[in-house]
């Protein structure tokens, strides 16, 4: 699975911060790191849309079992293609 640039760096800032499924990032986080780009809003219905993430509320995403999975691999990466 090839991922965008903006959403590989999501998962890993997962990976880096949140090392368990179930984890819980802000959006304002997201936003303070990679700025209120719209692609940032892309990426994160890209993540969801793989199963990546799921998206409780407006302001928060919630690393799955299946993106924390991939986070511990790295297969989300372009270069693993």
């Amino acid at each position: 699975m090839s991922l965008s640039e903006i959403a590989c760096e999501i998962l890993d800032l997962f990976r880096e911060t949140h090392r368990r499924p179930g984890a819980r990032i802000t959006i304002a986080t997201l936003d303070h790191r990679f700025g209120t780009d719209p692609a940032v809003a892309v990426a994160i219905a890209e993540l969801r849309d793989a199963g990546f993430l799921i998206t409780p509320d407006a302001e928060t995403v919630e690393l799955t079992t299946k993106g924390f999975d991939a986070t511990q691999g790295g297969s989300y990466h372009p270069e693993d293609d």
